[in-house]
């Protein structure tokens, strides 16, 4: 894992609860979060919890609920490699996230928490980034004996791995085929001094464009080509408002946040488990010290595969602190 990650925390600085939504709620629903309100459900008045890759805080904003609703309370703690900040951009976070701490900057690896601290740890879509092996030992040192771990892990065969996989075919298609930036600024430079040159790009670009935009009707679940195109048309009515420095600049700001997101999908296919991967990462738990290590494909209410659950125990260590029962 890279020391910086400035493709996720632009994305995180868009104030996006998640990266990976079950539907068009931003945040997790169905299958997915009763299988997260159970896991906060369990846990005694006062528990500290900790969330691994906690991004925007969409686990800690369960657990809030869940404590809510219980009227107890909970201290919560999200650490994340990239240098987050979910109270400033989030809509009313600052609200919304109570007394939750976020770390950003913090490696799973090495976080900044005393032996034995917390009573359960949570993670979705995070403990696959991480140099698990280490980060499994870190999360065994934090965790009390007896606590509760539960991971979402991504799947190899999972519909957020295929979406992925088309939305980057998308974006093959966007930027080599219909050369959308490329033409964008060709088009612009010859409106302004040569006007025949100019028409001929405008129908080129107007005939990939309808290419893309037939791409996206016919997508199965990607949203890229979606999102881009009208960006893209933003920026053609941004041409006669800017001066040609300006211009240059937002051309090469919303160019530099697509290779960011294409950056964000070959990672997520990269990390992605087939269950023979799902089955050493395991094996990684119990040599970290836990026990009780269970996987299952994690399936959403219409039987979709979104990904892997992995539950474990950090196992008693003599003299360490347990949980409270």
């Amino acid at each position: 894992m890279v020391a910086t990650l400035p493709q996720w925390e632009d994305f995180w600085r868009s104030g996006r609860i998640v990266s990976c939504p079950t539907d068009s709620t931003d945040g997790y629903t169905g299958n997915v979060r009763r299988l997260w309100e159970e896991f906060f459900a369990e846990l005694p008045a006062g528990a500290q919890i900790l969330d691994v890759g906690t991004g925007n805080g969409a686990l800690p904003l369960i657990a809030l609920d869940c404590a809510r609703k219980r009227s107890v309370a909970f201290e919560v703690h999200g650490v994340d490699l990239a240098r987050i900040d979910p109270r400033r951009v989030v809509p009313d976070g600052q609200r919304l996230f109570g007394n939750t701490v976020f770390h950003g900057g913090v490696p799973a690896e090495a976080m900044p928490f005393a032996d034995g601290y917390f009573h359960a740890v949570a993670g979705q879509y995070s403990l696959e980034y991480t140099q698990r092996e280490a980060a499994l030992r870190e999360i065994h040192r934090v965790m009390a004996a007896g606590a509760p771990a539960r991971f979402v892990l991504h799947h190899a065969s999972s519909i957020v791995v295929t979406i992925a996989h088309e939305s980057l075919s998308h974006a093959r298609e966007l930027e080599e085929r219909a050369a959308a930036f490329s033409d964008l600024r060709e088009y612009v430079a010859a409106e302004r001094a040569d006007a025949d040159r100019a028409a001929r790009l405008h129908a080129r670009i107007v005939e990939r464009i309808q290419h893309l935009h037939r791409l996206a009707d016919q997508s199965k679940g990607s949203r890229l080509l979606a999102d881009m195109l009208p960006a893209l048309g933003r920026l053609f009515e941004l041409r006669q408002r800017l001066s040609p420095g300006e211009f240059a600049q937002a051309v090469d700001r919303s160019y530099r946040a697509f290779k960011a997101g294409e950056q964000r999908l070959r990672e997520m296919i990269d990390v992605a488990l087939d269950e023979p991967a799902m089955q050493r990462a395991a094996d990684q738990a119990r040599g970290a010290g836990f026990s009780d290590v269970r996987f299952a494909p994690l399936i959403q209410d219409a039987g979709t595969l979104v990904g892997w659950q992995l539950d474990m125990i950090s196992a008693p260590i003599p003299g360490e602190r347990s949980i409270a029962p």
